[in-house]
């Protein structure tokens, strides 16, 4: 639900993006934004920040930013098609 929560912040914010479950380690995921800076910043300071991010307890312990990522249409979920999963329809986001 994590992935979800964001997207989903993302796009509220108009932000372009994607998120995908890293497969080294189960407990990151790799996020890629693109907008306007204050407004990515804002939604980065609102990850660190809001504990927790949903009502099944999704939270961020640590929120590195890179440089370069992902391209956004290579990630599992972005604001696109995040409409075209099937997710459990009983979380509520705080995001």
């Amino acid at each position: 639900m994590f992935r979800q929560t964001l997207i989903r912040a993302m796009i509220k914010r108009g932000i372009v993006g994607g998120a995908t479950n890293n497969r080294q380690q189960k407990d990151v995921v790799d996020i890629t934004m693109d907008g306007d800076a204050a407004t990515v910043g804002a939604l980065l300071e609102a990850l660190r920040a809001t504990k927790p991010l949903n009502s099944w307890g999704a939270q961020v312990e640590t929120l590195t930013v890179l440089k370069t990522g992902m391209d956004i249409d290579d990630h599992q979920v972005t604001t696109t098609n995040v409409d075209g999963r099937s997710w459990n329809p009983n979380v509520e986001m705080y995001l």
